[in-house]
């Protein structure tokens, strides 16, 4: 197999050059250089999207009779020319993005002999670009046969090797021809054995296959092109994909001059990111700016797929649905990544969602699934539990944006969801719905993360109610949910596990997302903290936590790295900075790694127990996955929304083994910035902070006993009490309610 790289630029070289610069410009105090705002600032190296429209490829490979292969990577030289003789193997190329990309491919034939006819596939991971022949004989074969009858001649192609038997009696032999409708297959050289029906025949390296899934995406699957004189010649749009495969199946030759996708999407380059983050950890560095794309993959726009509006699919190439479950993560990273262009894209989702509510409240979990016959989908009610999830989806919407009229207008919808979930909870105020949540099966009995999920959905509804709704109505939720918490913690804890268990029908059953849900949602008393922290750890594998002992997904799943962010959301929250970092290392880091052959610039939708996937149409570019973004946003950087808007904000930094954080948020009100460095062999810890002047909120800051706060140059804090801004000291963190301004803030920590 031929291969060309061009290897132009090392991205790795350029990250550490900068980064090394911006730390030798910041010295001691350092973060503040940052706010200048540079003419190319260090955190543009991590930004993914394609820096043209025109997206050439990286990387080439070639089988079968193709010249003059590096032309199609380097953008000159002489034509590629692919030539496939009757009976030989089709000439192909393998054109690698470097990482997921989506749009139209498209190539330049400047000469053709006979009537060409290509196939164009597609694949994000390239061990899916082809599928092996998997059959069996239908009838026996004779020693000395070139010839023989398959129950199937589905992913066979001349020039593979065929092998039929098994072990040490099996023979290896080429394909020279094969009749899909006789279902024979030809080979050379002749049988030495005979060989019984039923005997296996598998092939390597196979046929060119896709990964989508046209029945429930509605685009995609392989395209059959004809080209009939020079020019340009697209295939299809398909949604996601870093390989094509081009290959020349009938006899002749075409010669192309170039390649490439023309992108078709929402294409974001440094100048259009409104919120940023860089940190002292490269690894992290990059899963945010992951995430962020992976989230800009998952964008429709308008017109797209012959839709007028525009939509946040889960996947990239599948489902390409909407999902509330997803949206949880993929509106906050939308709108802290692109600001005003990722709110209109929430806000256009969540108005289908809401358009295909029930009468009896019930909200879809998907408005749009399965887009095969239909390119607006039709809703699927999937779960109560994804129900709740559109409802906080939309509060989620008005707590970043202020947008007061939309939740005004949506608010009767979300009372008759709340009415709706309301018919699962049982007289011991815990939930029974005995239906699915995001691993795909059902739980029966009363069921520790539904109640959790059911209390997040009440506290969030009367947050809403006593923003814009009823005062009456938010005393109530609260007071039901607090009911809810403490069944939780009589009836659902199990002592023998040190943490919650599944349901009352498993509860010797440990889940990672209910226990971990109850850690960010404050159901665990703090003398619990650390038995649920352990007992989440012997979920723990190199590649991520498990969903649990039992809870298979019945499509093979066991690491969902939306069930990995509950985890690590609850860590940050409880004070385990460390432990959450550690995950994320393990769930998200190898999903960065270029040299894993899985990358795909995207995350993940779930990993299999040996941190791979289980078949071709997993998603690599997954919404549901981007909860790194999101929190090293708000839990790292420590900016997160308290009133609407960001019209008061929190700013609480969970620092970890990190020397240094800084970024931007943009809000309703101007950007919040935010610098911090951590020196623990120095016992100091500084913070720069520039928020919106009509805004307010409380900044928090790591200290010690007798740490010593001071802010722009005034002692406020010392010996575990303070003097202003309201400040208060508890959990190891200093509180001071601040109004917008400019805040420099040093803590040496005693």
């Amino acid at each position: 197999m031929k291969r060309f790289r061009n290897e132009s630029g090392s991205r790795g070289h350029q990250r550490l050059t900068v980064a090394v610069a911006l730390l030798a410009a910041m010295g001691s105090v350092a973060v503040q250089a940052e706010a200048a705002a540079p003419q190319d600032p260090a955190w543009h190296s991590y930004v993914l999207g394609p820096a043209t429209a025109q997206v050439p490829p990286v990387d080439v490979e070639s089988r079968g009779t193709v010249s003059h292969l590096n032309t199609l990577v380097k953008g000159k030289g002489q034509a590629t020319t692919l030539t496939t003789v009757a009976g030989g193997a089709p000439a192909s190329v393998l054109l690698d993005f470097g990482k997921d990309v989506a749009g139209a491919p498209w190539f330049d034939v400047t000469a053709l002999s006979g009537s060409p006819t290509l196939s164009l596939a597609t694949s994000e991971a390239r061990q899916y670009i082809r599928t092996r022949a998997a059959t069996s004989l239908s009838t026996a074969a004779a020693t000395g046969a070139t010839q023989v009858t398959v129950a199937s001649a589905a992913n066979l192609e001349v020039g593979n090797t065929i092998t039929f038997g098994t072990g040490a009696s099996a023979q290896t032999r080429t394909i020279t021809a094969f009749n899909t409708t006789a279902r024979t297959v030809s080979f050379t050289p002749a049988l030495t054995a005979g060989l019984p029906a039923q005997a296996p025949a598998t092939s390597a390296p196979g046929a060119p296959s896709s990964d989508e899934s046209r029945s429930l995406a509605g685009v995609g699957g392989i395209d059959t092109l004809q080209p009939t004189a020079t020019g340009r010649v697209s295939g299809s749009y398909h949604g996601g994909f870093r390989f094509v495969l081009l290959t020349l199946t009938s006899p002749g030759s075409i010669s192309l001059s170039a390649a490439g996708v023309d992108f078709q999407g929402v294409r974001a380059t440094p100048a259009d990111y409104k919120g940023w983050f860089l940190s002292s950890d490269d690894e992290l560095n990059k899963m945010w700016y992951s995430g962020a794309y992976t989230l800009q993959l998952n964008l429709k726009p308008a017109g797209l797929n012959g839709l007028l509006d525009q939509r946040i699919y889960d996947g990239a190439k599948r489902d390409r649905s909407i999902w509330t479950g997803d949206l949880l993560v993929q509106g906050p990273t939308a709108m802290s990544t692109l600001g005003d262009l990722g709110a209109g894209y929430v806000k256009s989702s969540l108005d289908v969602l809401l358009a295909t509510q029930r009468a009896d409240g019930a909200i879809p979990g998907s408005p749009d699934f399965s887009k095969g016959r239909n390119p607006a989908g039709s809703p699927l009610f999937y779960s109560n539990n994804y129900s709740g999830y559109g409802a906080r989806a939309v509060i989620d919407y008005y707590r970043y944006t202020a947008d007061r009229g939309y939740a005004v207008k949506a608010l009767p919808a979300l009372r008759a969801e709340l009415a709706y979930n309301d018919r699962s909870l049982t007289a011991n105020n815990l939930v029974a719905s005995n239906d699915r949540d995001f691993w795909q099966a059902s739980q029966t009995g009363e069921v520790t993360k539904y109640s959790i999920d059911y209390y997040i959905l009440l506290k969030e509804m009367a947050w809403l109610e006593r923003q814009i709704g009823s005062a009456a109505n938010a005393v109530a939720d609260d007071a039901k949910a607090e009911a809810i918490k403490q069944a939780v913690n009589a009836r659902l804890w199990n002592p023998q596990l040190g943490a919650y268990g599944q349901s009352s029908t498993h509860p010797d059953v440990l889940v990672e997302d209910a226990n971990s849900l109850a850690l960010q949602y404050g159901f665990v008393p703090a003398d619990r903290q650390a038995s649920v922290l352990n007992a989440l750890k012997t979920l723990w594998t190199p590649y991520g936590a498990i969903m649990g002992p039992g809870l298979l997904d019945p499509t093979g799943h066991t690491i969902e790295p939306f069930g990995n962010g509950m985890e690590t959301a609850g860590r940050f929250t409880v004070g385990d900075a460390d432990g959450a970092f550690d995950l994320m290392r393990r769930t998200w880091g190898p999903m960065v790694d270029e040299d894993n052959p899985l990358y795909t610039g995207g995350f993940w939708e779930f990993k299999n127990s040996n941190g791979g996937v289980n078949r071709a149409t997993a998603s690599l570019a997954h919404g549901w996955a981007a909860s790194p973004t999101v929190q090293l946003t708000e839990q790292v950087l420590g900016v997160s929304p308290v009133d609407p808007g960001y019209a008061t904000w929190n700013i609480k930094p969970h620092t970890g083994d990190l020397k240094w954080a800084q970024g931007s948020v943009p809000t309703k009100f101007g950007d919040v910035a935010v610098q911090w460095q951590s020196n623990t062999k120095t016992e100091w810890f500084t913070l720069h902070a520039e928020t919106p002047e009509t805004t307010g909120g409380t900044i928090s800051v790591p200290v010690g006993d007798r740490a010593a706060v001071t802010v722009n140059g005034r002692t406020v804090c010392t010996a575990g009490s303070c003097t202003a801004y309201q400040g208060t000291i508890a959990g190891g963190y200093a509180q001071l309610t601040v109004p917008g301004g400019t805040y420099d803030i040093t803590v040496s920590r005693g």
